[in-house]
């Protein structure tokens, strides 16, 4: 199944990219999370400021799967950014 990533305040919504094959719900949080780990690590230009933000994940269908906050995700290695 494809899953889209939309970054968002609850408010304004950014749709950084095209959307991944993934193989279930669950690999789709653990990939929004490692998405929102690359972004605390500044894979994202240094003068946004993404205090209350989450990732929103999305199905193919335009369901919402999850949510998961920036404020929830510890501080890990680096990862790739989808």
């Amino acid at each position: 199944m494809r899953y889209f990533f939309r970054l968002t305040d609850g408010k304004d919504e950014l749709n950084p990219h095209q959307g991944i094959d993934l193989l279930g719900n669950a690999a789709a949080r653990e990939e929004a999370v490692r998405f929102a780990r690359g972004i605390k690590a500044g894979k994202t230009p240094p003068d946004r400021n993404w205090d209350g933000w989450f990732i929103r994940i999305v199905d193919e269908h335009g369901k919402e799967i999850d949510t998961v906050p920036f404020d929830a995700v510890p501080d890990g290695p680096e990862m790739k950014v989808p």
